[in-house]
């Protein structure tokens, strides 16, 4: 299995990392702007940021591994 951290150099892969935490929060930003009030407001918000830490975190222990 490649890695699309194959033939990076460390700040290479750093900023590849990075740009994939952008793209996380960018997505839950757009879908946060999307919602009604009314559905903001049904949002838990704590399970919200929890999947977002959760999606960050693995994103951060993939590059550490070098995991694709």
């Amino acid at each position: 299995m490649t890695s699309k951290y194959d033939g990076l150099t460390p700040k290479e892969a750093d900023d590849l990392m990075t740009g994939l935490i952008g793209v996380i929060v960018c997505a839950e930003l757009a879908t946060a702007r999307r919602m009604t009030p009314a559905e903001w407001e049904e949002r838990d918000i704590l399970e919200w940021s929890h999947s977002i830490a959760s999606a960050i975190y693995d994103t951060i222990e993939n590059r550490r591994k070098g995991a694709p």
